[in-house]
């Protein structure tokens, strides 16, 4: 018997970020495992896309894919369920697809008006936007819906066990293309109150070397050591390992959450502004400020309280470890698909 087909479409680049692609990814997962055909449709940066997908052993349809291409592979008899992640797709895709498709949603901000299936926002804040939602069938917010890759959910809740150890092993991540160039500037204005061992994540679609490696050199000059990490295939791993993380207020923040490791972040985009204010309001992260809004002086106040107070590092990671858990993924896919 033929399975039935579930299609995926998200954008991934320098600018919109691998956010997208990243938690589709994590229904992707769970959607094969419920015995359906997934299918991954994806653009943007097409080669960083490939690139990304191979080192996940991951099947994905990469190319330009217009508005038109993806209602005639949803027009398909084994297709029951379309899934879109990016607002401008779904203004576009949505409201001509097949009405007898469930037609899921995937969204950060709130504010979509569209006839829809089902809305999913698994952001910290998200409980409080069912209202932004008026025409969804189904809405399923909060990080009871957080979707984590099986490469995060392969490690057990809370396998980050932080020390207070004279020289903190830091995570210095900023997502998976950092548009607004917060690695080079985070390493530069670092504060010297104890010696740091960084570990910094350039993700697929990172652009600025030239930068990165001048900040480099200043963070090595104030007797901090650095990793750099080109598109790891495990970023989990690195996550465990480490006594603190420093990064954009995107998915990555889920990831940190379920693993135990506190945070301090930043949103760099708007779509991470209400999650990042809403998680520091409730201990869960330090930070929260619009990063390029944020000038030198505050940054680095923050980083020292950040890093400098062991005692608030390790009540705010037991905070956020209370409010993840790794089976979102197939809630949704339970809920809103099968």
């Amino acid at each position: 018997m033929s399975r039935g087909r579930v299609l995926f479409r998200a954008d991934a680049s320098h600018e919109k970020g691998f956010g997208h692609v990243a938690r589709l990814c994590a229904l992707i997962e769970e959607t094969e495992a419920a015995g359906f055909e997934p299918v991954a449709m994806f653009g943007g940066d097409i080669t960083a896309i490939r690139s990304w997908a191979r080192d996940r052993k991951l099947t994905v349809d990469a190319r330009e894919w217009s508005t038109t291409a993806v209602i005639q592979a949803a027009e398909h008899p084994r297709v029951k369920a379309v899934v879109v992640d990016g607002p401008d797709i779904a203004l576009a895709v949505v409201p001509k697809l097949p009405d007898h498709l469930r037609r899921v949603v995937v969204d950060d901000l709130g504010k979509v008006g569209l006839d829809m299936s089902t809305v999913v926002n698994h952001n910290y804040h998200a409980p409080a936007l069912a209202a932004s939602y008026p025409q969804a069938k189904q809405r399923l917010l909060g990080r009871r819906y957080l979707m984590l890759r099986r490469d995060i959910r392969r490690y057990t809740r809370g396998s980050c066990r932080p020390i207070s150890s004279k020289r903190l092993r830091v995570i210095v991540t900023y997502g998976g293309s950092d548009p607004v160039g917060a690695t080079a500037r985070t390493l530069k204005i670092l504060p010297d109150c104890r010696p740091l061992e960084l570990v910094v994540i350039a993700g697929p679609g990172f652009r600025g070397d030239e930068a990165l490696h001048e900040a480099i050199a200043v963070a090595k000059g104030m007797g901090h050591t650095v990793d750099l990490r080109r598109a790891p295939e495990d970023p989990g791993a690195l996550f465990v390992s480490a006594d603190a993380a420093i990064c954009s207020a995107g998915g990555t923040l889920g990831e940190l959450a379920y693993l135990g490791c506190p945070t301090l972040a930043y949103a760099i985009v708007q779509d991470q502004v209400a999650t990042a204010r809403e998680q520091v309001r409730e201990g869960v992260i330090a930070g929260g400020r619009r990063f390029l809004e944020s000038d030198d002086d505050t940054l680095r106040a923050d980083l020292q309280r950040f890093l400098c107070d062991d005692a608030s590092r390790l009540a705010q990671r037991q905070r956020a470890l209370e409010t993840a858990d790794s089976e979102g993924a197939r809630r949704i896919v339970e809920e809103a698909i099968a």
